[in-house]
């Protein structure tokens, strides 16, 4: 069982993933990416040339290991341990949409765990691919549907920690 110190480190944790992916919001908000693409060009190459690709491409790798991290932190303070293979990042986020009885709520929910999904399989083929693989039209389906990806994250991580502070900080 986590302790209340614990608890409180891992929300530290979080509060500081969070605030990276605010920093990242607020870099795409600058290039006009965010929260919703209005820009055709990044210093002047379309987003379909293989630069724009790659800088895009960057921010929404980041984004997901983010989000990753948070996992990671999640179950360890959680004593989950992480899972092994070559499916650990998938089997990652399908935990963190599981409530564990007497453990931990679910992080997230499954839709949410879906959405994050699309954004895990990005991040796969960025790591594993040359970047002039990238499929432009894939990568701005996905930059478009990062706002709702950011705005169902915030709203479950506030969900958990509201049940998690019923079921720890009372205790």
């Amino acid at each position: 069982m986590i302790t209340r110190v614990e608890y409180l480190k891992l929300k530290a944790r979080i509060d500081e993933e969070l605030d990276n992916l605010k920093r990242l919001e607020k870099a795409l908000k600058k290039l006009k990416l965010f929260p919703e693409i209005e820009a055709a060009t990044l210093n002047g190459l379309s987003l379909e040339d293989e630069i724009s690709c790659r800088v895009i491409g960057s921010y929404l790798h980041d984004y997901y290991c983010s989000l990753e991290k948070v996992f990671i932190h999640v179950a360890k303070s959680f004593d989950e341990g992480l899972p092994i293979g070559n499916q650990w990042h998938k089997e990652l986020l399908e935990e963190m949409s599981l409530n564990i009885s007497g453990v931990r709520t679910a992080l997230i929910s499954k839709q949410t765990m879906v959405k994050i999904d699309e954004l895990r399989g990005f991040r796969h083929v960025f790591r594993n691919a040359y970047g002039f693989n990238i499929d432009p039209i894939k990568e701005q389906q996905l930059l478009a549907n990062l706002s709702g990806i950011s705005i169902a994250v915030k709203k479950d991580f506030k969900l958990f920690f509201k049940q998690m502070d019923e079921f720890i900080l009372i205790e």
